[in-house]
């Protein structure tokens, strides 16, 4: 029995554990990847959105106090709310600065996400 060669269970059940180990270490960094470009593109999208928003309220000049919500005409997945108030005290006219705290919705059935953005725009005159 001295000169014969082979492999032994044991060797191949611990080669098996260390394939294993691989390959679940590679499955586990392909999920966390594809989730993170998930969740980069669902942050670009969301971004345009609250961009195009935001540029269409500095383009008319007028923001009204108070709140105002509605969805997005080409994504109508996604709605919008937002919360203005103007930064002067009250009953004062001083300030031609409005803050405005805007927040884009994805409506999911499972758990609706939402992503906010705070600033402040000129009132025109």
């Amino acid at each position: 029995m001295k000169g014969k060669k082979g492999i032994l269970l044991l060797e191949v059940m611990v080669s098996i554990v260390v394939i294993t180990s691989g390959l679940l270490f590679v499955m586990r960094v392909y999920s966390t990847a594809k989730e993170a470009l998930d969740r980069s593109r669902d942050m670009f999208k969301y971004s345009f959105l609250l961009e195009e928003k935001m540029y269409g309220f500095e383009e008319r000049g007028v923001i009204e106090e108070g709140r105002a919500e509605d969805h997005f005409p080409e994504a109508r997945d996604y709605s919008w709310s937002a919360d203005s108030a103007s930064l002067a005290p009250e009953g004062q006219n001083m300030s031609d600065l409005c803050s405005v705290k805007l927040d884009v919705f994805y409506n999911k059935v499972s758990s609706p996400d939402k992503y906010s953005l705070f600033t402040y725009i000129g009132k025109k005159r």
